[in-house]
């Protein structure tokens, strides 16, 4: 049953990377389309954080999702750069106006 809950653990956050991927892909591209700095590496410290937690985890082996503290703060810091990167794309892919 542990086996089955770190696979699927594993494979939720996968996920999430492929998706913080494509916003790396967006970024660039819009910096290169519209010839603005959207920062688009920085993307990719998000990325790292999830799948370091992500990692973090599997090497535990418990079966959990909670209860680790490093392994819930890289969550954590890997949501708040995603959320602030993604406001600011946002707010430079619309001029402001969101």
């Amino acid at each position: 049953m542990i086996r089955i809950n770190l696979v699927l653990m594993t494979y939720s956050w996968v996920i999430i990377a492929i998706l913080l991927l494509f916003l790396f892909l967006i970024a660039r591209f819009y910096e290169r389309k519209a010839h603005q700095k959207s920062h688009y590496q920085l993307f990719l410290l998000p990325l790292l954080l999830f799948l370091l937690g992500t990692l973090r985890y599997d090497f535990l082996f418990t079966g959990n999702f909670v209860g680790d503290l490093l392994g819930d703060a890289l969550f954590f810091a890997g949501g708040v750069a995603t959320i602030i990167l993604g406001y600011h794309l946002l707010n430079l892919m619309t001029g402001g106006r969101a």
